[in-house]
């Protein structure tokens, strides 16, 4: 540090980080001892006249810094990708808060300007004593920054590395729970969500409470920043098959907060590689918190499973039910008990949708056939009218997510079978099953599409349920056998050697066998010859696991049902116009260019 005493002191002056009463109290420390500019500021860091944070910026010489607006920067409080906090002090009152500041390369960002400035206007019209206030909204040239209440305490996350055994005892931990839940109810009802419940963005205060911090993701319908989520939020939504912004993945992350709070293990485990925290498979390994700690109380481990259940509907719908789920394990708990009372029974509701297919299709009353057959079988269906949208929603990683792409070259031409290919060129995508339906004039194609065991070219015209049979085997890993009817057995003889009179049984109805390959399709040019036709199977055979992967990858049926528009078996369809056959030239396929998905999904560089 190249300044003098009296330069030093004049700058302290000027930028009124210091009265003259202060000086010269430290001033006399020193006695009659001659000291440097250096001495002089650590000797009032320690005295408490200036921070840490202020004798660095001093010493490196920095003249600006240390004021936003009327509040003097005591130091530093945490930094993220977005902004940082300092906590701070008013010159005039001293009134201590916290300053939450936009980073400086989004400062010429129109659009994260303005959600920043959103945030905290709505932060401001909110007033609960879970959730950190909101004072006032700056906005200059040069700097946006918001002023908040400073919350005196330590986060979740400092509180639980402070206990000896990493965990908090359960009556403390629900009733930070019902805390955190209680903001949440709150901000619910504004019809906000906080999209990023973590540790560090709940902090405790000195007398216990918490409080909720960092609504920068708060979500509602006006929003459209595509940083509006936590990329753990991203990978459940996706996994769940639910929209963006559902209301319950708050409460399956204070669910995670609340189990870390009492095993003092993370459920999802700690990473950071963007992949890995992209893996739905996570959601699926969670250990029961009963195996974690088996000394947690029936009643609290109650709540955090039913929070952390994996399908949207089997949680609980609102924070509200969550709040009173946890008022009840509160009251068990301090009644002594083990919480039997606080278990929380529900009515089985509806299995969701377990599976969801893209659908290709142009042709409108297609569309509504695989629409209509996909739901009445019990998947989601989706459909999209052009392969070059199809590919985009794919690879959307914003989008619900998908098990299977069904493509039918029958109205799409070589864009299917293009498109069919590019699934390849994509991480999302690559491992994901497909199906290319082709024409009977369209069959010469199949040596172009880059086919596997989950990757099928099949022949049309094929039995509507028979592709829903193929859909089924590849989307599932494992089919639960179909119970065979039971056969009547005959009545034991009578005494005396005469039959007993036999009950009349009606006939069993016919069961109808679905005809099998017919006829199978010969691929010009094709390096694999095609297996042999396989014989006829019935219905009940077919719902076994034992359907011959082989027949997969040629055509299932070269005839006997078209698929049918309505759902009225009795209703025989009209011939299909007969499709002009292919130029004698082989098709020459243009690969098709497509912009590389945005990557909207936030990440937290601290946490």
């Amino acid at each position: 540090m190249s300044l003098s005493y009296d330069d030093l002191t004049q700058r302290l002056l000027s930028l009124d980080l210091i009265d003259m009463d202060a000086l010269r109290e430290v001033e006399r420390s020193f006695g009659a001892k001659v000291f440097t500019a250096e001495e002089f500021l650590q000797a009032l860091q320690r005295h408490g006249r200036l921070t840490k944070y202020q004798v660095e910026r001093l010493l490196n010489g920095e003249t600006t810094g240390y004021y936003y607006g009327d509040y003097r920067i005591q130091y530093l409080v945490g930094a993220g990708s977005f902004a940082r906090v300092f906590r701070c002090v008013h010159k005039d009152t001293g009134q201590v808060v916290a300053v939450k500041v936009l980073r400086a390369r989004y400062r010429d960002d129109q659009t994260a300007v303005n959600e920043f400035k959103r945030e905290g206007e709505l932060c401001m019209q909110m007033h609960h004593p879970n959730i950190a206030a909101v004072y006032e909204l700056h906005h200059t040239k040069y700097e946006h920054f918001i002023v908040m209440e400073f919350v005196e305490g330590r986060t979740l996350r400092e509180e639980l590395n402070a206990q000896k055994n990493g965990r908090l005892e359960p009556r403390r931990a629900t009733r930070i729970a019902r805390d955190v839940c209680s903001a949440l109810e709150y901000a619910l009802k504004r019809g906000y969500q906080h999209r990023d419940m973590k540790l560090t963005n709940v902090m405790l205060s000195s007398s216990g409470k918490a409080v909720l911090l960092d609504f920068g993701l708060l979500a509602d319908e006006a929003s459209n920043f595509k940083t509006q989520r936590a990329i753990e939020y991203a990978a459940l939504e996706r996994a769940t098959h639910v929209p963006r912004d559902d209301k319950r993945s708050d409460l399956y992350f204070l669910g995670a907060v609340y189990y870390q709070l009492l095993t003092g293990i993370a459920p999802l485990g700690e990473v950071k590689e963007r992949s890995r925290r992209l893996d739905a498979s996570r959601f699926r390994l969670v250990k029961p918190i009963w195996q974690v700690a088996p000394d947690v109380p029936r009643c609290v481990a109650t709540v955090v499973e039913r929070a952390m259940k994996i399908a949207p509907e089997e949680r609980y719908q609102t924070p509200k039910d969550m709040l009173e789920a946890l008022d009840s394990a509160i009251e068990a708990l301090e009644a002594g008990g083990d919480g039997a009372a606080a278990t929380i029974t529900t009515k089985p509701k509806k299995k969701a949708p377990t599976a969801s297919v893209l659908v290709v299709e142009a042709n409108p009353d297609l569309q509504n056939a695989f629409r209509q057959s996909l739901k009445n079988a019990g998947f989601r269906a989706m459909v999209v009218s052009n392969a070059e949208r199809a590919l985009e929603r794919l690879d959307d990683p914003d989008g619900a997510a998908i098990d299977l792409a069904l493509f039918n070259a029958q109205s799409l031409g070589q864009s299917a079978v293009i498109a069919f290919n590019r699934m390849l060129d994509s991480s999302y995508t690559r491992d994901m099953p497909a199906i290319l339906l082709l024409d009977e004039n369209q069959v010469q194609w199949a040596p172009k599409a880059k086919r596997s065991k989950k990757r099928l070219a099949v022949g049309m015209p094929i039995a509507m349920k028979r592709l829903l049979m193929v859909v089924d085997k590849l989307i599932k890993t494992e089919m639960k056998p179909v119970a065979e009817p039971e056969k009547p057995t005959s009545p034991a003889p009578a005494p005396g050697g005469s039959a007993a009179p036999a009950t009349p049984v009606a006939p069993a109805a016919p069961v109808e066998p679905i005809k099998s390959v017919v006829t199978p399709l010969n691929f010009p040019s094709s390096p694999v010859e095609p297996p042999a036709p396989v014989a006829q199977t019935t219905q009940s055979e077919l719902a076994l696991d034992d359907c011959p992967e082989d027949a997969f990858d040629m055509a299932l049926d070269n005839a006997v049902d078209h698929m049918r528009v309505n759902n009225d078996p009795t209703v025989v369809p009209p011939a299909p116009a007969p499709t002009p056959a292919p130029p004698a030239v082989e098709p020459q396929f243009q690969p098709l260019a497509f912009d590389n998905p945005d990557d909207d999904s936030y990440i937290d560089d601290e946490d």
